[in-house]
């Protein structure tokens, strides 16, 4: 059978239907690198209430919370009569009922009922109370984890070298396992099936009678069933243009439900399901009132806050965080040492894109554009450890092993809980080939998208990344800087750092008319956040004094902040080490007197912004299409997983074994699970992430921030599809930017 033969479905129609499903996929990178990823990402050219009736159909799972919490917040008054009334308005447009919150608290209680796309598997265990949809996704991981296993295991699948569907076309005609489920016949079609992907899939939809216009959905229904594997699927498409990764996937998955088609009696491509909606207008309505009560309260504090330190006089130290939540309480706590010191919010990586090793060190939008090394010698593995390695590995070795290794583990064990975490003190040193030119646009682009003033530059200037400290925790990386693509940001600091006290830089930058003071010197930190305790390195280049009282004062705010982390850090049954980027909710781009006053809980991303610096709206441009972009990336990852963390999060963080090295499953099967664990989310009695939409604040005039909007659509996109808030302060005039583009001054 070829594509031309089939009645319905012609090449380009099903080329596109598959393009279509498959563009709909977030990636989902891995653990090693382990980026926080919108997990909405194909949907954001719809609106959000769009996207939400759409997951409810295909992916079979809510986007909103539950009608008991929002209830619960009505009844707890964390949602008001006022701020109910206006969300009924920007929901349905029209007039809101005299009583907004009786209204909502009736209308929480009522079901609704959804059509949901199935696939084969779903419509015969909707029909017949079976789990056959388990079923099909134990099988595609088994096969997949074997594909794409990173030297995990020994034993390796054959004919890995080629593609994902061509190794699992020969394994599976002769894998007698899902005939003795019961699925009759099924190494017959995998042997029948045409030897390329795009042959297959037209076949396969012909045979399950799917029709041009209910392609796009069944497909998609599709791959949301195999969920993780679908989303690895798309990373590995965008590591390795071409490969068609996603495709074989989805030939691998209609091949299974293809082979049901002999029990499914009465299946019809066109037919849904009735379930219980996901989705309902009241449902919405709270979240969007949730959403307001939150910006209200914030947008006051702001408007009221003061300007703190006064005066022009230079610093005794400029500290540069990364714009993490995390760093917002650790801010505070150091400029609160003493008088004289500033701290300045700026992207974690600090404008210095860099590949380290196989790693890129930068926001996975961009590329990285500079190699560093490390001079650390790295000898090869021993064959005393190599052979150790082989006999843990080993079918009839493994247990032995164990057995006879227990004791030393044991001790290995008590010396990482006793001798806490390892400290970044003594790193090697770092190597790097950057010409004269590209050193000092790095430094010049630098200074000026950090908002800072390069002549009144402070003796002492502090580049500070941040990372975790934990052990026995897969989703170690997560906790690490998003900026440096899922790891620590102490290279990034460390180059800033080094490239800012270069003399041949300095020299070039003061030709340009860009002049630093002679005594500023540079230092690189790491803030472990973990442990609220900050690292220095390369710190020779500061006086014995210098380095005293910068250590005095970091010690300073370590203590302010107070932490148990110590503990947690190196407690390796410990499943909450830290609660990493729980809470996050807003993203304020202004001078940092707009923030200094307040405590924000933890909440904000604080990026520093002065718009009467930025002439040319260049910082501005670029804040709005990178940082904002970043974090709302990981306010979506957050409310994804607290939302539905079945289909957006990982589940039990106890239950979970790592895959091939690179990703997660929860248990010792089922599919690769994405997102977060519920233990980084809920404290096993309450929810510590309130799952709110990314509130955008920034400092600078909104004929301005159109400016960008227009160069920019993908952020638009964003903006005015309700998947972010955004909020042009003006003084002491906020306005709110609608979806029709328009801005609508936000009360007093």
């Amino acid at each position: 059978m070829t594509i031309e033969s089939l009645p319905e479905l012609a090449n380009e129609m099903i080329n596109t239907a598959v393009d279509a499903a498959c563009k709909r996929i977030p990636p989902l990178w891995p653990l090693q690198s382990f980026v926080a990823v919108n997990p909405f990402l194909g949907l954001t050219d719809r609106t959000f209430p769009e996207a939400a009736r759409l997951i409810d159909q295909v992916g079979h799972g809510p986007m909103l919370m539950d009608a008991a919490y929002y209830r619960s917040k009505c009844r707890a008054g964390a949602i008001g009569e006022e701020q109910i009334a206006a969300a009924y308005t920007d929901c349905t447009g029209l007039a809101a009922p005299r009583q907004a919150t009786a209204w909502l608290e009736e209308q929480l209680v009522r079901d609704e009922v959804s059509a949901r796309v199935p696939t084969v598997a779903d419509w015969i265990d909707h029909v017949r109370g079976t789990n056959w949809a388990g079923f099909v996704t134990d099988e595609i991981s088994k096969w997949c984890s074997s594909y794409f296993d990173r030297a995990q295991s020994r034993w390796a699948m054959p004919r890995r070298e080629g593609s994902l569907y061509a190794a699992w076309k020969h394994a599976a005609s002769i894998d007698l396992n899902p005939e003795v489920y019961g699925l009759r016949g099924f190494r017959t079609l995998v042997r029948a099936l045409p030897e390329s992907e795009e042959a297959a899939i037209a076949q396969l939809l012909f045979l399950l009678g799917v029709r041009g216009e209910e392609a796009e959905d069944f497909l998609h229904r599709q791959l949301m069933s195999i969920f993780g594997w679908s989303a690895w699927s798309v990373y590995q498409e965008r590591e390795a243009p071409g490969e068609n990764v996603p495709r074989q996937l989805l030939a691998i998955r209609l091949a299974y439900d293809a082979a049901l088609l002999a029990i499914g009696d009465g299946f019809d491509a066109g037919r849904k399901i009735s379930a219980p909606s996901s989705f309902t207008t009241a449902k919405y309505v709270a979240q969007v009132a949730a959403e307001s009560t939150f910006r209200s309260a914030l947008a006051a504090r702001l408007a009221a806050a003061t300007a703190g330190e006064a005066g022009a006089a230079r610093k005794r130290l400029q500290a540069v965080f990364c714009i993490d939540v995390r760093s917002e309480g650790y801010r505070r706590a150091l400029e609160a040492q003493a008088d004289g010191i500033e701290t300045i919010g700026f992207a974690g990586f600090f404008g210095m894109a860099l590949e380290f090793g196989d790693s890129a060190r930068c926001p996975v939008l961009i590329s990285p554009q500079q190699s560093v090394q490390s001079e650390e010698a790295r000898p090869g593995q021993s064959w005393l450890s190599e052979a150790w390695s082989r006999l843990r590995g080993s079918a009839s070795a493994c247990f032995p092993a164990v057995e006879a290794g227990g004791l030393w583990y044991g001790l290995a064990i008590a010396k990482r809980m006793l001798g806490g975490p390892e400290k970044a003190a003594g790193s090697p040193a770092l190597k790097w080939e950057i010409a004269l030119e590209a050193r000092v646009q790095l430094v010049a682009d630098a200074l000026r998208n950090m908002s800072v003033e390069p002549s009144a530059l402070a003796p002492i200037v502090l580049i500070c990344g941040h990372g975790s400290s934990t052990v026995n925790n897969p989703y170690g990386s997560s906790l690490d800087c998003g900026a440096c693509g899922g790891h620590k940001g102490d290279v990034n600091a460390r180059v800033a750092a080094a490239l800012m006290n270069d003399p041949e830089v300095r020299e070039e930058l003061t030709r340009r008319g860009i002049a630093i003071p002679a005594d500023t010197v540079f230092v690189a930190g790491l803030h472990v956040t973990t442990t609220n305790e900050v690292v220095l390195y390369d710190a020779g280049r500061l006086s014995a004094q210098q380095r005293e009282e910068l250590q005095g004062w970091l010690r300073g705010a370590s203590a302010q902040k107070g932490s148990e982390g110590v503990r947690r850090s190196r407690d390796w049954s410990e499943v909450r080490p830290e609660w990493g980027l729980a809470g996050n909710a807003a993203f304020i781009a202004a001078p940092r007197s707009r923030t200094r006053s307040l405590d924000l809980g933890g909440r904000a991303f604080l990026h520093d912004y002065d718009a009467a610096a930025d002439a040319d709206g260049s910082v501005l441009s670029l804040i709005l299409s990178a940082p904002v972009v970043v974090a709302s990336w990981i306010n979506l990852q957050y409310y994804g997983s607290t939302v539905n963390n079945q289909l957006f999060g990982s589940g039990n963080k106890v239950l979970h074994n790592v895959v091939g090295t690179f990703g997660i499953w929860e248990g010792n099967a089922g599919d690769l699970r994405t997102g977060l664990p519920m233990q980084s989310l809920h404290d096993g009695t309450n929810w510590v992430h309130e799952p709110l939409r990314l509130q955008v604040f920034v400092e600078a005039p909104r004929v301005r921030i159109d400016a960008v909007l227009a160069a920019h659509p993908h952020v638009r996109q964003l903006v005015e599809n309700n998947w972010i808030d955004l909020i042009a302060m003006e003084g002491e005039a906020f306005h709110q930017r609608r979806p029709e583009g328009q801005w609508r001054r936000m009360a007093a």
